[in-house]
Formats: C-alpha cells, sequence, structure tokens
C-alpha cells in the first residue's frame, strides 16, 4: 500500500497541471474613458420601458413633508438639523417601538447635506441620509457612554462632532465635564443607561471597538431615513412651515 501511494501522488501532480490552460499574462494596458449623457445616444426602448418606473419614483420622492421657514444646515457644535435628526430618533423609538430611549447619537459624517428653505420633500431626507443605516438601541454603563460621547469631541475632523439628542453635555478641552438627561435621570458612571444610534456605528464602523462590550443590544430592523421621512411629515401635518432653532444641548467651556 505504501508502493501504491507513492505512485499514485505524482500521477494526480501530473493530471493537474495537464488540466490547466496554460493562459499568462503577457501585457496591460489603461485607458480613460469617459461616460456621460453624450456617449452615446438615448436608448428611447428603455426610456419607454422605465417611464412608468420614473413616474412612480418620481411621485414618492416629491411628497412633500413640511415647509421650513429657514434652511437647516448642519454645522459644530450645534444645529437644529443635528438636533431634529436626534430628537427624531427618539420620538420615533418611542412612538412606534415603545421604547423609551434615555438619549440618542448620529454620526455628524452621515448627515450629508443639510435641508432648504421651503419644501422638504422625500428626497431631500435621501440626500441628507442617502445610506441604508438602520436604528439600533444599545445598553451601556455610564462610563462607557461618556467614553462614546467623547470619541465624538476628540478630533476636529469634520466627521468628529458629537450629536446628540435627551442629553445637554458640557465639553472643555474635549473632555465631558457634565452630562444630564433631559429625561430626568442622574449620570452615574455605574448605572446603564440606553441610546439610539445607527447600526453603522454600533457595528464598530467608526472605530468603536470598545461597544462590543455594550451590556445589551436591539435592533429594530427600521431605516433610519425611514424615521426621519416619519417626523418631518408629523411635522407637516399642522400645516404651518417650521422654524427650528437649537436649544443649548451643546455648550463648549
Amino acid at each position: 500500500m505504501r508502493i501504491q501511494k507513492t505512485f499514485i501522488l505524482p500521477v494526480l501532480a501530473l493530471l493537474t497541471t495537464a488540466c490547466q490552460t496554460g493562459y499568462h499574462l503577457t501585457d496591460q494596458a489603461y485607458k480613460r474613458v469617459v461616460i456621460d449623457s453624450l456617449a452615446a445616444p438615448a436608448d428611447s426602448g428603455m426610456a419607454r420601458f422605465l417611464q412608468p418606473y420614473k413616474q412612480k419614483m418620481d411621485q414618492t420622492m416629491n411628497e412633500v413633508l413640511v415647509q421650513s421657514a429657514v434652511p437647516l444646515d448642519r454645522a459644530k457644535p450645534e444645529s437644529a438639523i443635528n438636533n431634529m435628526l436626534t430628537d427624531a430618533m427618539l420620538q420615533y423609538a418611542q412612538q412606534k417601538l415603545g421604547q423609551a430611549a434615555d438619549c440618542s447619537h448620529l454620526n455628524y459624517g452621515g448627515i450629508r447635506t443639510g435641508l432648504p428653505k421651503g419644501p422638504i420633500r422625500i428626497g431631500n431626507i435621501y440626500e441628507v441620509m442617502p445610506f441604508d443605516n438602520q436604528l439600533v438601541m444599545l445598553t451601556l454603563k455610564g462610563s462607557m457612554l461618556r467614553q462614546f460621547f467623547e470619541y465624538f469631541v476628540g478630533s476636529e475632523a469634520d466627521e468628529k462632532s458629537l450629536v446628540v439628542g435627551g442629553v445637554r453635555v458640557v465639553i472643555k478641552d474635549n473632555v465631558i465635564t457634565n452630562l444630564t438627561f433631559t429625561n430626568g435621570k442622574t449620570f452615574d458612571p455605574n448605572q446603564t443607561y440606553t441610546v439610539l444610534m445607527s447600526d453603522y456605528i454600533a457595528d464598530r464602523g467608526g472605530k468603536t471597538a470598545f461597544l462590543k462590550d455594550a451590556v445589551a443590544r436591539k435592533d429594530f430592523n427600521v431605516a433610519l431615513r425611514d424615521v426621519f421621512i416619519d417626523y418631518f411629515r408629523q411635522l407637516g401635518q399642522s400645516g404651518q412651515p417650521i422654524n427650528p432653532t437649537i436649544d443649548g444641548r451643546i455648550t463648549i467651556q
């Protein structure tokens, strides 16, 4: 049996080599190809095929949710749109999911643009939040919650700015010196608190590796974009334009 095995192995190696095509890369070249609307004539047949879908999409995207009396631009350390989006997360979780979270957080870099003065449409919300990020709730010890918040105030980089709801924080030299909850709870580093955030951040997409030690996690399978659409649609039910202002939830000393 030992002689047979010794004979079989070289034969298998020979058969495997014989089955290879023998093709090898001999040269490579690169060429820039510019593609735009003028690069080729429109395909009229494809345009007709897509037209019904485009009409339906346009009808959805052009739905007016609310009128705004002012443009809503993201800004650091605080802005009206920053506050509204995190407040929207808290409101949706309580109204639609029965989850009264203590606070909420949104990645500043994930807010891709602001909202215009005048009609705010569904399409505008897609521009603000083009990603399919989902709503997640983590339970964190107070010490980790403060560490989490401080991670987002510790840099001047564009994507690093603290965007929160349900709390008021005082920051000095990139350190949170005071943190209070608007629901009346007292901050204690040894107690646990619930915080709403995107699954991207909860999955440590923002290099927040320490979140792996969260006490608990709930995934709601709800897109943040849908949370914001619901929020602005509710605001529009009053029939009055919105004119939001900041409330001082972020104080820099």
